[in-house]
């Protein structure tokens, strides 16, 4: 790792905490252990398949853990974390919620998200929740809207649960904000949905990205969610800075980010950029990972901050949590970067 690569997480030094805005989700993540017919647990997905393929139909599902979760309440967190200031608009009224050390602003009941836990490797079942009718109605219930676009960033997630996310871009297409936006978007597992249920979201998206640079979307995938977003326009499915920038230029975005286990790549209007994956020990959690590499970004985008450090703030964040099952303070942050 060369020195430059090491001086990147200097970008928390401040002393001017940014008022970033998470939003809009909220989940109570139920983990369980899998396990055989025998009680024994699995000690990995492929011998779950194995015993599935060798004609099992019996298998014993342990609670081991109620956890608050969430994509934007996650997100919060490492944003918090960091040292900025987070807002969190969600779905959060439940007592596994604890009283946050920021701001939050709750729009009703949470989803129920089961997490299974194989041999270190999530399975993630999420159902139905009462957020699937959540609009602008609701969030200009607990936000006024001219306090959400003086935020520094905005950082919006899960629109596969949460699809009235596309009626906040639609807002702020038609109503601009006066001082630059930054807006990162992971929209979720976006690879379970019909391809042509993104068109109205990218739509949207592209309506909002301002040319004036009032608001700047960038879309924050992992590689997985990154194929099912190019085969929907076309271009290709497999994340490298090309196929990135190209989905940037189709979809009219400011940026486009897949995140994963070996690098972060981008691509913005103005550069394309690589940052590889800090090394990982043995992962403990990988479930919310991704939302603290998107909330990482958000706090570097909100600093004005390049796209490389910017994508190493991400991967730092991801790292940190895989490894540890924490969020990731300036402390651990810097610790990866002197490793």
């Amino acid at each position: 790792m060369s020195d430059d690569h090491r001086d990147r997480p200097a970008i928390l030094e401040h002393d001017d905490p940014r008022h970033i805005v998470t939003l809009p989700d909220g989940s109570v993540d139920r983990w369980y252990a899998l396990g055989g017919s025998g009680g024994d647990r699995f000690e990995s997905a492929d011998a779950f398949a194995d015993r599935l393929a060798a004609g099992d139909r019996t298998f014993s599902l342990e609670p081991t853990a109620v956890r608050p979760g969430g994509q934007a309440v996650n997100a919060a967190r490492q944003v918090h974390a960091l040292g900025d200031r987070p807002t969190l608009i969600g779905h959060l009224d439940h007592p596994v919620f604890p009283d946050f050390p920021f701001e939050t602003r709750s729009m009703g009941p949470p989803a129920t998200v089961r997490v299974v836990d194989v041999g270190g490797e999530e399975l993630q079942l999420a159902e139905p929740g009462p957020a699937e009718d959540w609009g602008l109605a609701e969030l200009l219930a607990v936000v006024d809207w001219d306090r959400l676009v003086a935020a520094d960033a905005l950082c919006c997630t899960n629109w596969v649960s949460v699809r009235g996310l596309t009626a906040v871009f639609d807002r702020l297409a038609a109503t601009p904000p006066a001082d630059p936006l930054p807006s990162v978007v992971d929209p979720g597992p976006i690879e379970t949905v019909d391809p042509a249920a993104l068109e109205g979201l990218f739509d949207a998206l592209s309506r909002a990205d301002r040319a004036d640079g009032s608001i700047t979307v960038v879309l924050s995938v992992n590689p997985t969610e990154f194929r099912a977003a190019a085969r929907a326009v076309g271009v290709d499915a497999e994340p490298t800075a090309d196929s990135l920038a190209a989905l940037r230029a189709a979809l009219d975005l400011t940026g486009v980010v897949s995140h994963g286990p070996d690098a972060a790549i981008g691509a913005t209007r103005t550069e394309t950029a690589v940052a590889e994956m800090y090394d990982v020990g043995d992962p403990r959690r990988t479930t919310g990972a991704g939302d603290r590499f998107s909330a990482g970004l958000t706090c570097a985008l909100a600093r004005g901050r390049g796209l490389e450090p910017a994508l190493s703030l991400g991967n730092a964040c991801a790292a940190h949590f895989v490894e540890t099952g924490d969020t990731a303070d300036p402390a651990a942050v810097r610790a990866l970067g002197e490793d």
